[in-house]
């Protein structure tokens, strides 16, 4: 099953600002059935926002992608 992106907007503690944060990934085969998810498992105030594609880590103390270690959703028998 695929998995999709989600975003929230919420009272950012530190500035007292409205500001966008990424949100739990969610399961679903489309768009519709990930917000349906959301919408019946208490994650309402989340906004669906893409299909997760890939996963790509960073080196340990790095922010330099260590493309060895990708994790590809779209072709999970690869990974």
């Amino acid at each position: 099953m695929k998995l999709w992106t989600t975003e929230l907007k919420a009272i950012c503690q530190v500035t007292n600002e409205l500001r966008t944060f990424c949100g739990p990934n969610v399961p679903g085969i489309t768009w519709e059935d990930a917000e349906h998810y959301c919408q019946n498992n208490g994650l309402g105030y989340c906004k669906v926002t893409g299909e997760l594609i890939a996963e790509i880590p960073c080196r340990p103390g790095t922010f330099d992608p260590d493309f060895s270690k990708i994790v590809d959703y779209e072709k999970p028998s690869q990974n």
